[in-house]
């Protein structure tokens, strides 16, 4: 299509949609207060006290009434096992759409059904669900939906789909998205400032769903500051949804399909002693996603759930950029397997029960592309195979149980979780063998510092038993007062912790009349898990695995010509005979103001302290050049003995600045200390942990974000996103072993950890689609015809008596990073490299992507 052509395509639907009859339409979803769509509910309209129209036994959930008259209506939702819903609402010429959340009938007793602003402040305050339009402005991929959910509500953000954690889905398959700030409930193990719950679509009378494209490559991009050229680049994503009914009033199901294929070029900027290597390779990755969901209406009220999903990956050319040459480079084929089903309804007429199982399997390979001796020059350039040949089998069972009733003004759960884990892996890393060099010049002279060398293969079949169990009092003290107290139990075998109890304490206060503003906050304790790959890695190097080759001062290229080195004698891992489950105090603070009808302000103080978190440390390390056991090197030790402290305040102001524009607008202020980078990182100092106490690693001391929508004619919307934040710390090292451990952490003695900071980074996004809607309509004197109406038209017909099929298409346009600002990423800290200081590697350039959606 010409650029001509489109631009009239553009105008026509500008003027379609302008001039188009303006009748009314209201669509509704009910949903209960998990967000979960709720089936066969009866909806009534009336206007000055008379019944427009009355839908009963809503199948899907949704419902559409079409009206000639706008003005204030009241609605009645009503469900079986729910509170009636009493709502006046003001219905607007055009599309009008509402959610309505509808409370059990049971939990809460005694208690009057409809609340006053007070109570109806405390329940929405710190949560709600996102709008329509910003949940079409989140990306297609469900890898990049994650990436910024987590940009725009924080890193430790915990995202959820239908109450698991796991697998996100994709756009199409996503019904509604609820985020809720401090979560003190005892059900919770997770320990995240934010929840996102994702909900995903159910079955309907008829059949629906979407196809999608989405596009972009290297001309459509500008060129990453540390290329010389655009090197070729693409990124071509398929996804499709249906959904639909399989018997009328029993079951439903929802098949999705999703595929991303990407090539991306890795900037390798590598310095060697006599050519300054500054080019790219080409990386191809390559997911899809298959998955199938079938809804049930069981007896007696209860809805039963299955799903299946299906992920197969593959890449090629991974592990290259930065410092790691072309050589360096592997490739990886996964295979993951998950089966969930999820059973809810009432026990009698008290007592709502909720039954999770999950099943997961799971199967990795990676494999690298050249098999020679690395060769690593710290922070130059790294050379020879990546030693990294491994295959990795994984296979978890979880259920989790709840049981939900209310006594007068509680509202009690109880429940418990089970996880079985069987981890199997066969490693081959460093089979090959690495040398370390801790400059150029010392590569030049060819003396390196360290010779490792894993000779055997190693088999690790880890097992690993979890249970938790939890009771949860939700207890209304006054109507503008609520107050939640919660005890959790933790256990795992694979440790001799046992008393692991998580008392967990919040509240809700809304302290005048109108319900303008409301207080929340809470305290407590949340444990962490010893999880799998942990032990996993710590297995494959234990005592009884093969000895590892440990050569200091080696000759090169030969390594076992031993002439200056020291062989040293067996090295191994092990866990700490008192190894304890990690445990976080958190508690927060916080109020949110309604400033105007649709103006809320959010401010929110957290601070968290995390107590015996996991760490290794060397217990074999050199002291005063000696070390204390003789007869072995070293003797890495997983212990619970680091800790962190974390302070953090978000500011948030969101609302309507017009009838069409929305916006949200996001500020953190954060301080974190810590004495570790990562739980394998070893400290500078084995005999004196105190000296690594400092800025933590992901202390971004500010972060802000901001979003605004802007919706034209119903047609064409418009959504920006800038985000800005501050420079992340590294650490300068000497690039040597002065203390003869075998790791190049060394700092000059006077240089704290994470003492620098890279440079700023922020980032501009932009976003524009049109939605232009056909519609296949029976006429009684003519047959079928096709027809192209206006957004709001189509929503008036769909749900009438003539109606057979609707169809809509909606083109997009994005720009990532718009005004292609420098954003470097990583820099060098370690002070022989000829990078010292210097950045060596960026986040993406801008890049542009185009694409359709057709919904029928």
């Amino acid at each position: 299509m010409c650029l001509k052509n489109f631009l009239i395509l553009i105008l026509l639907s500008f003027a379609t949609s302008i001039y188009a009859i303006q009748i009314s339409t209201l669509e509704i979803r009910i949903v209960d207060q998990t967000g979960d769509l709720i089936a066969n509910s009866t909806v009534r309209l009336k206007r000055e006290e008379k019944l427009v129209e009355e839908i009963e036994k809503a199948k899907s959930g949704e419902v559409i009434f079409s009206l000639k008259h706008s003005g204030k209506y009241l609605l009645e939702v009503e469900a079986l096992g729910f509170k009636l819903k009493t709502q006046e609402t003001e219905i607007k010429s055009g599309k009008n759409n509402l959610t309505i959340v509808l409370e059990l009938n049971e939990i809460i007793e005694n208690v009057k059904i409809e609340k006053d602003q007070q109570e109806k402040s405390i329940d929405e305050a710190f949560s709600g669900f996102l709008t329509r339009n910003e949940i079409e402005s989140l990306p297609d991929s469900p890898e990049e939906i994650e990436k910024e959910l987590k940009r725009r509500y924080g890193e430790d953000t915990i995202i959820r789909v239908n109450g698991f954690t796991g697998k996100i889905p994709t756009k199409s398959q996503i019904s509604s998205i609820k985020v809720s700030q401090s979560s003190f409930d005892a059900e919770n193990h997770e320990l995240g400032f934010n929840f996102v719950d994702i909900f995903t679509k159910v079955g309907k009378e008829q059949f629906t769903g979407s196809i999608a494209f989405s596009f972009n490559d290297e001309s459509l991009n500008a060129r990453n500051p540390f290329s010389r050229s655009r090197l070729p680049e693409q990124r071509r994503v398929t996804d499709f949804f249906l959904l639909g009914p399989i018997k009328e009033n029993s079951s439903s199901f929802s098949i999705s399909y999703f595929n991303t294929t990407k090539l991306l070029k890795e900037n390798i900027i590598a310095r060697l002693p006599n050519n300054e290597v500054a080019n790219s390779e080409v990386s191809k990755i390559n997911v899809s996603d298959y998955w199938i969901d079938v809804t049930q209406n069981l007896k007696n009220n209860h809805i039963a759930k299955i799903s299946y999903l299906f992920n197969s990956n593959k890449s090629k050319n991974l592990g290259i950029g930065s410092f790691r040459l072309s050589e360096s480079g592997y490739s990886s084929v996964g295979k993951y397997h998950q089966i969930r089903i999820s059973e809810s309804g009432y026990i009698g007429n008290r007592f709502l029960n909720d039954f999770r199982f999950e099943f997961i399997s799971e199967n990795s390979k990676t494999t690298p592309k050249t098999n020679g001796r690395s060769v690593i020059v710290l922070d130059s350039f790294t050379k020879g195979g990546s030693g990294n040949r491994n295959e990795n089998n994984n296979t978890t069972f979880s259920i989790a149980d709840s049981l939900l009733f209310g006594i007068k003004q509680h509202a009690l759960k109880i429940g418990s979780w089970i996880k079985l884990e069987k981890r199997d892996e066969i490693s081959e890393q460093n089979i090959n063998g690495t040398f370390v060099f801790s400059s150029l010049t010392n590569f030049q002279a060819n003396r390196p510092s360290i010779y490792t060398e894993s000779p055997i293969a190693r088999k690790v079949n880890i097992s690993q038993f979890q249970l938790a169990g939890f009771v949860q009092d939700d207890w209304r003290i006054r109507k503008n007062f609520y107050l939640s107290l919660g005890l959790r139990y933790e256990w795992q075998n694979n440790l001799s912790d046992k008393n692991n109890f998580s008392p967990r304490l919040g509240f809700s206060w809304s302290p005048n009349k109108k319900g303008t503003l409301t207080f929340r906050g809470g305290v407590g304790v949340f444990y962490n898990w010893l999880e799998t790959y942990h032990l996993t890695t710590i297995e494959s190097q234990s005592i009884e695995q093969p000895s590892e080759i440990n050569i200091s001062n080696p000759s090169f290229p030969n390594p076992f010509v031993f002439g200056t080195g020291q062989v040293l004698p067996q090295s191994y891992w092990k866990r700490s005979e008192n190894l304890k489950n990690p445990y976080t105090l958190h508690s927060s603070i916080g109020f949110e103001n309604r400033l105007r009808k649709s103006l809320f302000l959010r401010v929110n103080y957290t601070f968290q302290k995390g107590i015996h978190q996991f760490r290794t440390r060397n217990i074999n390390a050199p002291f005063n050049q000696i070390r204390p056991n003789l007869a072995f090197g070293n003797i890495n030790q997983l212990e619970s003995s680091a800790f962190f402290v974390k302070n953090s305040l978000k500011i948030g102001l969101s609302g309507n600045l017009f009838k069409n524009v929305s916006f949200n607008v996001d500020y953190t202020l954060l301080k974190k200390v810590s004495d570790i980078d990562d739980v394998f990182g070893l400290p500078s100092d084995n005999y004196d942990l105190k000296k690594d106490i400092s800025i933590a690693t992901d202390d971004q001391r500010h972060r802000a974000y901001t979003s605004i929508n802007w919706t034209l004619k119903k047609t064409f919307q418009i959504a920006a996103i800038f985000a800005a934040n501050s420079p992340l710390p590294y650490t300068i090292t000497t690039g040597n072993d002065e203390n003869g451990d075998s790791i190049f952490n060394d700092r000059p003695s006077d240089i704290l950890r994470n003492s620098e900071r890279g440079t700023w980074n922020n980032q501009t996004d932009l976003a524009f689609s049109w939605l232009f809607s056909f519609i296949n309509r029976k006429n009684k004197s003519t047959g079928t015809t096709a027809v192209t109406i206006s957004p709001s038209e189509a929503n008036t017909i769909f749900g009438a008596t003539d109606e057979k099929k609707r169809f809509s298409a909606k083109m997009f346009l994005r720009f990532e990073n718009i005004f292609n600002q420098t954003n470097y990423k990583t820099f060098s800290g370690v002070q022989t490299s000829p990078f010292f200081r210097l950045p060596i590697s960026a986040i993406n350039p801008r890049k542009i992507n185009i694409g359709i959606r057709l919904n029928f």
